[in-house]
């Protein structure tokens, strides 16, 4: 039967108590597959890849050459393709730095630096998608956000697709169309933005129609938002009513303490918490006009489950310091000083685009307490209250009724 078992003497090897000639799960699967005379159905196996984890931690201490050994050794399927290996070495760094490098200085380890060293690996695992814990305060959505009356709540889901094939029906007209019907809030998770077009018409909603708009973009494209900025002279106090934030995509720890990040390959905007967009489409101008997309609008109830998710990526996210709330009094409205500003932040994005940061935290699957979240709509409390009240007064006049009633029906000798 195939081990689990690690032994703790060695990083990337099994235990020697495994049995000898044993194929890996997915090299065992697929000669099973092969196995055309064979009818019998394979049972569907969901679970932890042990092999998986063996071979990529290997990757990410030793490079290709470990891998491959590690994969020889355990005689599993090369599962890595040449695109996989390519991102982790170019995202790849190191979570836990020795401990001589945490103190600032060189000396002779200690006896205790290799113990707490081993407990801290120990803490990181590559099966563990959010390893460290967060004590910082959630963001919160400053500029408003709608609230759904509890009497109206979400109506039954509608969806429709629509490709980008069909000319008809073009996904970056229905998208600026129901722009330019907001009037609470627009809420974008995008990977890549570069859409000059786009970005225009979500400026007219938060400076013309005072809607909210926030932006949550892929941390790993972010210098070409920038760039776009730089190249429309905008500045900070372009954006009174606009959040910019990204975030990256979940962390991956391995044993020996290196780690990469994925990318947000998210794709949906959320209009008045009434209408979604969720597709494929980006907002570049190739998208617009050559590759083939396509985007589902939702309507509904399922609009909760967007609301949710956008929230809980607000969470992780964290600002981009060209997009910071202005300061009172100031005013830097220059074409010149602007295109500096978004200059000096592009360079600092490209000098930092292979570093990765931690943001996996265990606020990941939580979304913002309402205590935390404006009300732009007060008056639906004062609706509420209202209906409470005339709801309750039917009642106690129902009662008094019914008591009335009761006491005509009651025979005349009974005192």
């Amino acid at each position: 039967m195939f081990s689990h078992h690690v032994q703790a003497g060695s990083r990337f090897q099994r235990g020697s108590g495994d049995s000898p000639g044993v194929s890996g799960p997915l090299q065992s699967r697929l000669e099973e597959l092969k196995k055309l005379w064979w009818r019998k159905p394979i049972p569907l196996v969901l679970q932890h890849s042990e092999t998986a984890r063996l071979a990529v931690d290997a990757f990410l201490q030793q490079g290709e050459s470990g891998y491959l050994q590690t994969i020889a050794e355990e005689q599993e399927l090369p599962f890595l393709s040449p695109l996989d290996m390519d991102y982790m070495s170019q995202h790849r760094s190191q979570s836990i730095l020795e401990p001589n490098a945490r103190k600032g200085h060189q000396t002779k380890p200690k006896e205790g630096d290799s113990e707490d060293r081993a407990s801290l690996l120990s803490e990181l695992s590559s099966g563990t998608y959010f390893p460290l814990l967060s004590d910082m305060q959630p963001p919160e959505l400053e500029l408003g956000w709608p609230v759904i009356p509890l009497a109206t709540g979400y109506g039954q889901t509608q969806a429709s697709v629509y490709f980008q094939r069909n000319k008809a029906n073009s996904i970056k007209d229905l998208l600026r169309c129901l722009i330019s019907r907001a009037k609470t809030v627009i809420a974008v998770v995008m990977d890549l933005f570069t859409d000059m077009e786009i970005f225009c018409d979500l400026m007219e909603a938060s400076s013309r129609r005072r809607v909210s708009v926030y932006l949550i973009l892929d941390e790993k494209y972010l210098k070409y938002f920038i760039e776009m900025c730089s190249k429309m002279c905008l500045n900070k106090d372009h954006f009174p009513n606009i959040r910019v934030r990204c975030v990256s995509g979940d962390a991956y720890y391995s044993k020996g303490g290196k780690k990469f990040e994925g990318q947000v390959l998210e794709k949906f905007v959320l209009i008045d918490c009434d209408h979604v967009l969720a597709g494929t489409y980006s907002f570049t101008w190739l998208c617009s006009q050559v590759h083939t997309c396509l985007v589902t609008h939702f309507r509904g109830k399922i609009v909760e489950d967007f609301d949710r998710e956008f929230q809980s990526l607000y969470v992780e996210s964290k600002p981009v310091p060209g997009f910071c709330i202005p300061e009172a009094g100031t005013s830097s409205t220059s074409p010149h000083s602007s295109a500096g500003n978004f200059q000096s932040l592009l360079t600092s994005a490209q000098m930092n685009e292979a570093e990765t940061a931690s943001h996996a935290s265990s606020l990941s699957n939580s979304t913002l307490s309402p205590s935390h979240t404006p009300n732009p709509y007060p008056q639906l409390y004062w609706i509420v209250g209202i209906n409470n009240f005339l709801q309750l007064g039917r009642q106690k006049k129902s009662l008094k009724a019914t008591v009335l009633e009761s006491s005509n029906l009651r025979p005349e000798g009974s005192a």
